[in-house]
């Protein structure tokens, strides 16, 4: 456009709207806000280019889909440009007056969006690669590879709060009970008897309601003697799935609910399948059947095969969070009190006739501590020592990380520098520590190296 123009831009996106008009009502807008809009480098330029050339601009509403020629050449555009090899990069440091700090992400271009947001990416990513590579995770490790849990509705369900207040003992004590269970950690006789070796006797400890196999976590589901209780209850939630489906429901389709519901795995049990699961693994490699969703629900995780019919029968978010969460409420508590509970009963029993009490175990470290120190108090002079110093030097290597390698190729920026070293990012520990995430290569800055140089004998 040239200078004083004034022109009209359509375009069938509201939010664009919205934000166009937002940035030009407000005269002045604080970096925090302006970090935290999507493309707000994009929005920089257009902002720019407007008051720089005097331009009167006015965005207008069209409906999307609706064969409109310009739009849907306008469609087509986008679409295209997805795949281009030369994509329009805004330099970032043409705004440099305006901006605090940016992350530059694998040196290719900025990230110019919510960065807590957008940093959900990664940090889910590395969220799934340590499950997929943790060992208490392997009898699962089928239904995490294939998408068979949906975390979002998992981690909802883990954090949701059943009281009014927003902290209490009781909350941590069921949030705790929920990591525990969805972790496969939870104290059932393998773990007791690995934490408490002198309390519990040698061997596998079978579970007390079946006596066939080891007592685990991923035993619980696939225990013969809840098979009878389970088929009933799984009949009484696909009622009451369907009931709530029909009843609640804010989409469109509804006339195959019964179908889908009756059809699905989720309510189903197959007895071949679960004594296969039993009987082909090995005690220490039981896998929980695919084919079995509902006993992901044992360990308070969301089976993608429940979480279907909600995403597709409910259109707001809102609703379809709080009526998935109100059901698996009610089912996880009473799928909880036939399997979990039954069990807890009768290992109670089991444990009180090998006089294994809650206060043996709660003094079992003190007693071990106590018996080791008396047989040598040379040894237990050596091992507090070896204590402290274990103590001491994780406390050094937590503040004072140093990078086992040479950082390179990295630019370096004196402003930079004083932005990342001064700003309440370093909130978790020394700025020295955060060095190999900067945008600027840290060891070269001449008053750090200097300081660093000081503190390298102290740090190695």
């Amino acid at each position: 456009l040239p200078p004083n123009a004034t022109c009209e831009i359509f375009t069938d996106s509201q939010n664009c709207i919205d934000t166009f008009n937002q940035r030009l009502d407000s005269s002045s807008i604080s970096p925090r806000r302006r970090l935290k809009q999507n493309n707000f480098l994009i929005w920089d330029l257009m902002m720019w280019l407007i008051s720089h050339h005097h331009l009167t601009v006015q965005l207008r509403k069209v409906k999307g889909h609706s064969n409109n020629k310009a739009n849907d050449q306008a469609d087509a555009l986008a679409k295209q440009g997805r795949y281009s090899l030369d994509p329009i990069i805004v330099n970032h440091k043409f705004f440099h007056q305006s901006s605090l700090a940016l992350f530059n992400y694998n040196h290719i271009s900025v990230i110019d969006r919510n960065l807590r947001k957008w940093s959900n990416i990664p940090i889910y990513s590395r969220i799934f690669n340590m499950a997929m590579n943790n060992s208490s995770l392997l009898p699962i490790n089928h239904q995490i590879t294939y998408g068979d849990i949906d975390w979002i509705y998992t981690k909802q369900w883990i954090n949701s709060n059943p009281f009014d207040m927003p902290t209490s003992s009781k909350l941590s004590k069921i949030q705790s009970n929920r990591l525990k269970k969805s972790t496969f950690t939870y104290p059932t006789g393998n773990i007791l008897q690995r934490n408490y070796p002198n309390l519990y006797p040698l061997g596998r400890i079978h579970c007390t309601e079946c006596s066939i196999d080891e007592d685990t976590n991923a035993h619980i589901g696939l225990c013969p003697s809840h098979r009878r209780s389970i088929t009933l209850l799984l009949t009484k939630f696909k009622k009451n799935l369907i009931d709530l489906l029909r009843k609640e429901g804010t989409s469109n389709i509804s006339f195959d609910i019964e179908s889908r519901v009756n059809n699905s795995n989720m309510f189903k049990v197959f007895p071949d399948v679960l004594d296969a699961a039993r009987l082909l693994d090995s005690p220490d490699q039981i896998r929980i059947p695919r084919e079995q969703p509902w006993i992901l629900l044992l360990h308070h995780l969301i089976p993608r095969d429940l979480a279907v019919f909600f995403d597709n029968y409910f259109s707001k978010a809102a609703e379809r969070s709080r009526f998935l969460i109100q059901y698996v409420t009610d089912f996880i508590s009473e799928l909880t009190s036939i399997t979990w509970s039954s069990r807890s009963r009768s290992f109670k029993k089991w444990e009180k006739s090998l006089d294994i009490t809650l206060k043996k175990k709660k003094n079992y470290r003190k007693h071990t501590c106590i018996t080791s120190g008396r047989a040598s108090s040379s040894a237990a002079t050596l091992s507090s020592t070896v204590t402290r110093q274990r103590r001491n030097r994780y406390t050094r290597y937590y503040h004072n990380k140093v990078l086992p390698y040479y950082k390179q190729n990295v630019n370096f920026d004196v402003s930079a520098c004083i932005r990342w070293t001064t700003c309440n990012f370093l909130h978790s520990g020394s700025w020295e520590s955060y060095r190999d995430n900067l945008l600027f290569n840290l060891d070269n800055f001449s008053p750090v190296q200097s300081f660093l140089d000081l503190l390298r004998p102290r740090i190695t």
